[in-house]
């Protein structure tokens, strides 16, 4: 998901956007990881004229992350 968050960020003519923790194997998803995708991403798609924001939950720490967290990324990065 990074790598395409940062790729919709280099066709709006932005820098690769920096991330918390490394994408390992391993790496425990947290809320941090999800608001720092949505906010990258709707950097970009604003950058293009896109809409940008709307998303179904608001993720805080210690908040379960759901699957329409990541589907919701991954409809806006096509």
């Amino acid at each position: 998901m990074r790598t395409a968050v940062n790729a919709v960020r280099a066709l709006a003519g932005l820098a690769a956007a920096t991330f918390t923790d490394p994408a390992s194997p391993g790496v425990i998803v947290k809320a941090v990881h999800i608001t720092q995708l949505r906010s990258a991403l709707d950097q970009a798609r604003s950058a293009l004229g896109l809409s940008s924001g709307g998303w179904t939950d608001t993720v805080a720490p210690g908040a379960v992350i759901k699957a329409i967290d990541f589907q919701e990324i991954r409809n806006r990065v096509k």
